[in-house]
Parts: C-alpha cells; structure tokens; sequence
C-alpha cells in the first residue's frame, strides 16, 4: 500500500494497534517492570542506575537516541525546570523540558512518580513510541506521521519544528522545503513558512489529518511508494528516464491538495 493508505489505516483502527502492542511480552515485561518499581526513584541517580527503568522512560520521551549521553541527562534531571535558566529550558528540543517536568527530581524528590495518573501517562507514550517503531519496520513515512500527529497539539512555533528532525521532515517534506534550508537563515526560513501556513492549524485534529495527508502523498512522490503500493492502482509512467521512482496514482482528494497547496 501507499503511504496515506498505511497510515489511514492505522488511524482508523489505532485503538486495535495499540492494544497488539500492549499485549506483546516484551512490552507487557517492561511495563510491569515500570509500573512496579518507577515509584521508588527519588533521584536522578537511582534512575540512571536502573538499567531498564532509565531506558523505559528516555525511549518513552522520544529520547532513545540520547540514551548514553547520561551527563547530559542527569544534569537535565537533576536541574529540573523551576530555574529559566535550567538547562531543559535552554534546550531547543522540548523533549528534555518534558522530560524533566515529568520526573520533577529537585521540585519533588521524584514525588510525581507515584502519581498513577503520570505512571500511566508514561506507559501510554512508551506504547504509543513502540507502535510507531512497529508501523516504521513496515513504511519508515508512517511512524513520522504518528509521531507528528502525537505531536501537533504542543506545537505553537516554528523553531519548535527545526528543532525536531523528526517534525521538521514532515513539514518540509509536506511543504516541498529542500532540506538545506535548514543550514541557513533560520528566521528567515521561518518567517517564509508563516506566509505559507497557519501554524494555530496544528490544533485543529481535522486539519492536520489534511496536512498529514499531503505530507503523506508528497513522501511517495520524492521516494517512490514503498513496495506493493502499487498493487489496485493505476500505474502512471517514470518521471523521466534517468532512473526516478514512478509515480503511483493518489485519489482525488490528495491530488487536489498538492495542487492548491502553496509551494515553498
């Protein structure tokens, strides 16, 4: 299938997704393990020290990729937010602030932890990383478009985006915005995409669903749908004849929002 046809079909049935993921031992072992033992940590220390409670929580927060950048880390947890000048409010990826909010090390003394409704908050997003994991080993396009979609309601600027590759790609690619914009004027490139979209978008749920779509149709078409979408649809012919991916037929509905989507 395409691109959009994955990732509708995920969203039309996200709740039966979610729950195979849940029930997966690997999953329902880390979980428990979390739920059992999250409550005692009363530092950023002893969560460091707990092998699998430290990764539970970083891949929980999309920090996977910062996993051994335990310096790092550890100052975040142990500076907290209260301070401005903490680092997780220095840093351009709101992942660390929300991170350090969570835990709450020097406010609490890790007192958040036993709260139920933040221990399931965090189950919940580490079942909903794992889904997106899962949907990525079928059509890499369809975990950034969950992840965005997770995503948009917290987004209310546009450095919040540059500052995530993983949102960035999906704006970019959606609005047709070579990637090497992002090694220049950062403002400038900002102010560009302002006049091109209503950031206040994000919050509506209807609105990015159509911004998803094009994102959707637009990846297909820089990079060739994945293999088997082509399978029910009309095929169109290659691009040219220097090697580029055909395009693959898109119902009308994307076709026309390519059209009328402003070009960056």
């Amino acid at each position: 299938m395409s691109t959009i046809q994955d990732y509708r079909q995920i969203v039309r049935n996200q709740d039966r997704f979610e729950n195979m993921i849940r029930v997966r031992s690997d999953v329902k072992r880390n979980v428990e393990y979390f739920q059992e033992n999250i409550g005692k940590i009363t530092s950023a220390e002893e969560l460091l020290k707990d092998e699998k409670l430290y990764r539970f929580v970083m891949e929980a927060f999309d920090l996977e990729s910062q996993i051994f950048a335990r310096a790092l880390i550890r100052k975040i947890l142990d500076e907290g937010v209260t301070d401005p000048n903490a680092l997780a409010n220095r840093m351009n990826d709101a992942k660390f602030k929300e991170l350090a909010t969570a835990t709450a090390f020097p406010e609490t003394g890790g007192a958040t932890l036993k709260e139920p409704a933040i221990v399931q908050a965090i189950v919940d997003r580490y079942v909903d990383v794992k889904m997106e994991v899962s949907a990525e080993e079928k059509n890499p396009a369809v975990r950034l478009a969950l992840y965005f979609q997770r995503k948009a309601g917290r987004i209310t600027n546009w450095y919040q985006v540059l500052s995530d590759r993983a949102l960035q790609k999906v704006v970019f690619t959606a609005m047709d915005i070579p990637e090497q914009s992002a090694l220049g004027d950062l403002d400038r490139l900002v102010d560009r995409m302002k006049k091109r979209f209503d950031i206040a978008d994000f919050q509506d749920p209807a609105k990015v669903q159509t911004f998803l779509d094009r994102f959707s149709a637009m990846y297909d078409l820089k990079n060739g749908a994945p293999a088997g979408a082509s399978a029910g649809l009309p095929y169109i012919g290659p691009v040219s004849r220097g090697g580029r991916s055909p395009i693959i037929a898109i119902d009308s509905s994307i076709t026309m929002s390519l059209l009328n989507f402003p070009r960056f």
